[in-house]
Order: C-alpha cells, then structure tokens, then sequence
C-alpha cells in the first residue's frame, strides 16, 4: 500500500504536464506612439506565449510574436495606424505547454487608433511657427525632420530644422535636434524653397533649404547641411552660387545613401534676373571614402529647350531622385497654358531617357530603384510603372473624396518599394478623425482639417486602402506635407497652421488658442 501511495504521488505532477494550460484573460490598450500592449494574467504550468493576429475577414491567422513564460505577460507590438484595418483585426494569445496551447478571449483593437497617434508641437508656444511645413523621413524609418519658423534675434520667421528620434522601432519619439543656419534670415527675405528639406536613409544627414541672400540680393537661397555624430548635430556643410535672386533651393533631394544632392534654381525666367531659368538643376557628389565628407559639384541639368520657340514661358518645378541616387523626374510646364511634362534623367550623364505627359504639376516622386513614377496634380496623382517596353501608364489615383482646392505644393510620398503612396489633400473635409472607412461623409466646406489618402498597388492595380485625418477636427492644412518611411509602414504628415498651444510630444490636440503654430502627425 505504501508503494501505491509513493507511486501515485510521482506519478500527479506528470499528469497535470499531460495537459495543456489553462485560458489566458487577455486585454489591449494603446500604450505610446504606434504601439499596442496585450497584457495577460500568468497562467500555471505554461513554457510559453504567443500572440497570434488577424488582419481581416478572408484572411488567415498569423503567429505576431513568441515569448518564454518566464517574460513578463504582456507583448508590446508597433502597428502603423494608416495601414491597420482597426476595425476588423483581432488578436489573441496562445498559452502553450509540451502538451499544447490553449487560446486566450480574441480582442479586437477598434477605438485605439486615435490613442496610437502621434502629436508633435514645436517646444516655443508662440504661434506662427508653421511647424510642419515640410517633413522627410529617413528610409529606416527611426529618424524624422521638420521645418518650423522662429523669432531669432530682430530676425522673425527664421527658418530652422528640428530633428525627432527614436531608437527601435517599437521606442517612443523624441526631439534630438533643433538645428539653426550659421546665417540667419527673415522669412519674408528669405524665403525658404517649396520643398526645402531632406534626410538620408540611415538619419545622419539632414538638409535644410533657406532663401537666404546676400549683398543684398533677396532669394539667392543657400542649401545647408547638418550630421549626426552619436546624439550630436553639427553643421558640416554649406552650397550656394554667387547668383542674385536665384532662388537656389527651391527644391532639394538626397539619395538613400546621403551621396548625391539635387538642388533645383527657383527663379522664373520672366523675371531676367537669374542666369539659370526656375527648374535648373544643380547635382553635388560626396565621394565615397574620400576622408572629407563633403559635397562637390558635380554637373549642371539646364532646363530643356521649348519646342515652340518661346523660352519665357518654359519652366520646371518640380523634382523627385530615386533612393539609389540613379534616377530624376523633372516635371515642367509652359507658364501660359497650365499643362506640361515630365522629364525621367538617368545618370550619370542626366541626360532625358524618358517624357512623360501630364498636366498640373505639383509634386513628384520616384521609387527607390527608379521604376515607378508618380506626378501630383492638386489632389490626384498620375502614376508610371517602368516595363520591358518602356514606361506605361497605370491611370490616375484621386484623393479629392471631399474637396474645395488645392495650392502649388509636394503632397505625395511614395514607398520604398513603389507599392504605398501618399496623397496629402489639405483643404479636405471629409467629416472624422483618424483612419476613415467608407462610406465618407463630408463635413463643413468652410472647415476643411484636410486629409491624406492611402492608395496600394495590388496584383489588380492601384487601390484606395485608408483615408487618414488628423487626431483633431482642427483647421490644420492636415497633409500639406506627407513623408513615408520603413517601406510605407510609416506615415509623418505636416499640418502647418494646427493652432493647439500644445508643446512637445503628445500635447492636448483640441486646443485651438495659438494660431498658425503647427504640427506634425505620426502614424
């Protein structure tokens, strides 16, 4: 009897490890920035967790994360708020043992989406700031940059450069960098480029672009350069042309690598005072292991000829370098008729391998290797895919589901891969806040909060995915600037004249008692 006693006492541990455990409780809430936090009692007798996920209907469940049980009971999960279907995918977690896993309660996420959104003020209370008025962001997805305006000295709206970090990719933001040019200028004299800033793949080069003069010619316009060493900002390299109001910056590109800077000349040829017509471009190299990391000139891409005769009339304003640094769109148009086209100029020569036609011009991008093409015109975008037969059309994508007009400015991004764009709509008023689902009601005309769309690029061709508002039903210029990083998966979007008094990081977003301050909205 003894011997019975001893056994079945050896022999109950075993049997309670020949069972899988019991059911976690499991419940989510947005806990920073683009994140999601499932958090779980512990359960007995589990070797490990998991976290399963559902992106929709149709589609199957996937296993999202794994961890020893010996870890705290929680995952947290980075999520991009533009491309999640909020309200359809569900999540769960497997407690698992030798024996098997057993599945905690499914929980939805619907009713986060705003609490994961990102809101950046400028650190200054005082209005007129336009924070926002031009984003780029590095291609790893960890490194942002904005232009903003502040008072400096007797010089007022002084252009400067303010760079936000993030160590990981599931860490929170935070302001690095507040970067101001050795010389400082007045917006009103010197006024910055229409699109005047940006960043390298890796965030250690950041570009700012400044109307500044000198010798008292207004618009000369200067490119400045700043450099990440570790956690420190320094300004490493400036480029000018000795050119009276050339309006040099009028557009500035960087490479993926931060090996090759275009810069484009903003004066219009009607004014006969630059030599180089509004559109030229300017190309600078920084050779690779040279010691010096500085940028040289390189080559000059004039404006091409008009074919019918009348060279006053023919400009460019637009441009857009591929992340491999190989490739150029140059939209262009004749002043007089409003239509025009786009220019595709391959290195090393720069030399035109490609035209493409398209109307209005206000923005173009370009993939990382070069072969897809996007041209804005107000609030809809050509797009070009490059083939085996040349370049072919794939239609027009329209962002203008509720919209009054739209101004001469770059509103697009496009992912790395050609697969995700961006369509910024800043007078937009479609009615709600955050990611929207159709149908799409329109809200007050006269209170546009603007609107960026979403469109991917299936097997069948290009489709509107999200349409994405601010967090606020503030007037904002909301999507006046968009950028997209880690492949898409990272949204920034410029809203220059939020009016919250809100600073820093995640500040009350309703506010509206500083006019024209701005922001920046992460998702």
């Amino acid at each position: 009897m003894k011997s019975f006693v001893v056994a079945l006492a050896c022999l109950l541990p075993s049997l309670a490890l020949a069972a899988p455990p019991a059911a976690p409780t499991l419940s989510v809430a947005a806990s920073n920035i683009r994140q999601l936090e499932f958090r779980w009692d512990s359960v007995p007798g589990v070797a490990r967790y998991e976290l399963w996920f559902l992106p929709g209907p149709g589609a199957a469940w996937v296993k999202y994360a794994e961890q020893p049980a010996q870890r705290a009971t929680l995952f947290r999960v980075g999520v991009s708020v533009h491309l999640l279907d909020w309200r359809a995918a569900r999540y769960y977690v497997n407690a698992c043992n030798p024996s098997g896993c057993t599945p905690s309660n499914e929980v939805g996420v619907d009713g986060e989406q705003l609490a994961a959104i990102g809101f950046v003020k400028p650190q200054s209370p005082r209005s007129n700031r336009h924070f926002g008025s031009n984003v780029a962001v590095s291609a790893d997805g960890l490194t942002f940059a904005t232009m903003s305006s502040e008072s400096i000295g007797t010089k007022t709206f002084s252009p400067t450069l303010h760079v936000f970090r993030r160590n990981t990719l599931s860490s929170g933001w935070h302001r690095e960098a507040r970067l101001v040019p050795s010389v400082v200028e007045s917006w009103w004299t010197g006024l910055p480029g229409i699109d005047s800033v940006a960043i390298s793949g890796d965030g250690n080069l950041a570009i700012l672009s400044t109307g500044e003069h000198h010798d008292s010619q207004d618009y000369q316009g200067a490119v400045y350069l700043f450099r990440r060493s570790g956690t420190t900002w320094t300004e490493s390299q400036k480029l000018t042309l000795d050119v009276p109001d050339d309006e040099f910056g009028y557009v500035v590109k960087l490479d993926e690598a931060g090996r090759t800077i275009a810069v484009m000349h903003g004066q219009r040829p009607d004014r006969g005072l630059a030599t180089a017509p509004r559109g030229t471009i300017e190309i600078y190299r920084d050779a690779e292991n040279d010691g010096i990391d500085q940028f040289v000139w390189s080559a000059t891409v004039p404006v091409p000829p008009n074919p019918y005769g009348s060279p006053d009339i023919l400009a460019c304003y637009q441009l857009a370098m591929s992340g491999d640094g190989l490739s150029l769109l140059r939209s262009c148009r004749w002043e007089e008729w409003g239509e025009g086209f786009t220019q595709v100029l391959s290195a090393p020569s720069w030399s035109e391998s490609a035209r493409l036609d398209s109307g209005l011009i206000y923005g173009a991008e370009l993939s990382h290797d070069g072969s897809t093409a996007v041209v804005q015109n107000w609030a809809t975008a050509q797009v070009w895919k490059l083939g085996t037969a040349g370049w072919e059309s794939e239609g027009q994508l329209n962002g203008a589901i509720n919209f009054n007009t739209g101004r001469d400015h770059r509103r697009i991004a496009l992912s790395r891969d050609g697969k995700i764009l961006a369509l910024g709509v800043e007078s937009e008023y479609t009615a709600g806040v955050g990611p929207l689902y159709p149908p799409y009601v329109a809200g007050p005309n006269n209170k546009g909060t603007g609107s960026v769309a979403i469109f991917q690029r299936k097997p069948s061709g290009w489709t509107l995915r999200r349409l994405v508002k601010p967090g606020s039903t503030n007037v904002g210029f909301f999507g006046n600037s968009v950028a997209l990083g880690d492949n898409g998966r990272l949204l920034i979007v410029g809203a220059p004249v939020d009016p919250s008094a809100a600073t820093g990081i995640d500040g009350d977003r309703t506010d509206a008692s500083s006019p024209e301050r701005g922001a920046v909205w992460i998702y």
